[in-house]
């Protein structure tokens, strides 16, 4: 299949360096630059778009901030295609996710739907292809939740940990990344139903998720995370009972920073 070629648009008045760094961006997306090679030099830029070189370097700036280029000094020098370090890029979406649902009209109801669907495929999936590594991950996290004295918000971040791995443990990475988005909003909605959570109700049904998935038995997994939604759902409707309301905008939860782990 022939690799698509670079065409660039003409731009609008404003913002000459931003449209012409999103054009570049595009094309590495579409595939126009792989990882490794060089994109055209700040004067080739420049006169592709008739503009002056200091905007061209602009664009090529804006660009690197998206962690897609990087560029070098010397004779073998140029601004390079680059894959993005993993940590980057769950920090830069994650800083995107949080910003959508703080403004958006997401509710507490869409957060556990949209967790209980993904995660009951991920139970059945984490059961058929969870490596040893993968159930130390599970185990870690389960142990260090025994500790059912510990300040609450270190033990809610344990929990973001336990379901994290088991994410990881389906070695599919778009509901990983499906995942990641119910994760980060987590700490917000866990406000509303701290008070009314038991740990030692959790625990247990993290205990048996996690023996489900050892065990590779992915129906055992799947119901073992379909009773732990039932335990969440009651806890949540008791929650908003005594709130007087049948749901919350997440907009209107006060934030709470979570330990990365």
């Amino acid at each position: 299949m022939a690799r698509p070629e670079f065409e660039p648009t003409a731009l609008t008045r404003r913002d000459a360096s931003g449209q012409i760094a999103r054009q570049l961006r595009e094309a590495i997306t579409s595939g126009v630059w792989t990882p490794g090679e060089r994109l055209p030099t700040e004067q080739e830029l420049a006169e592709t778009y008739d503009v002056a070189r200091a905007t061209a370097r602009e664009a090529l700036k804006l660009l690197s901030a998206t962690g897609l280029v990087q560029s070098t000094r010397g004779g073998q020098g140029g601004t390079f295609v680059t894959v993005p370090d993993a940590d980057e890029i769950a920090n830069q979406l994650g800083d995107a996710i949080r910003l959508w649902f703080r403004v958006g009209n997401v509710t507490i109801h869409n957060v556990d739907e949209a967790r209980e669907a993904l995660e009951t495929i991920i139970a059945g999936l984490a059961a058929q292809r969870r490596t040893e590594d993968d159930l130390k991950a599970i185990r870690l996290a389960v142990d260090a939740a025994r500790d059912l004295e510990m300040e609450i918000e270190e033990w809610l971040d344990w929990d973001i940990a336990f379901h994290t791995a088991i994410s990881r443990a389906t070695k599919n990475p778009i509901l990983e990344l499906a995942m990641m988005a119910v994760h980060l909003i987590r700490p917000l909605t866990n406000k509303v139903f701290v008070e009314f959570l038991g740990r030692q109700e959790v625990l247990d049904q993290h205990i048996e998720l996690a023996a489900a998935i050892e065990a590779s038995d992915p129906e055992r997994a799947r119901e073992a995370l379909r009773a732990h939604v039932r335990y969440l759902d009651e806890v949540r409707r008791d929650a908003l009972a005594a709130l007087a309301v049948e749901d919350v905008p997440l907009s209107d939860l006060p934030l709470r920073d979570s330990k990365k782990r």
